[in-house]
């Protein structure tokens, strides 16, 4: 995929350590496996379960289209 500005695995190596705010949601602290940076990400637990040492792929991409091209917005 062309426009790829990030990408790494992350390791779950906590969750919610001050406790649960909102039910449906759930903050992750993860650690990345290449450039060993930490990140906090909330996430939907009801849609995305995780659990402890669960491990996702985190990509940062200027467009979904694999030609790297923008795309058309459909307004109706």
């Amino acid at each position: 995929m062309s426009g790829i500005l990030f990408e790494d695995i992350f390791n779950v190596k906590d969750m919610d350590p001050e406790g649960k705010k909102f039910d449906r949601v759930s903050r992750l602290h993860c650690e990345s496996e290449s450039f060993k940076m930490d990140l906090i990400l909330d996430i939907n637990s009801w849609l995305y379960p995780m659990e402890l040492g669960d491990k996702f792929r985190l990509v940062l991409a200027t467009t979904l289209h694999e030609d790297g091209t923008a795309g058309k917005l459909d307004v109706l």
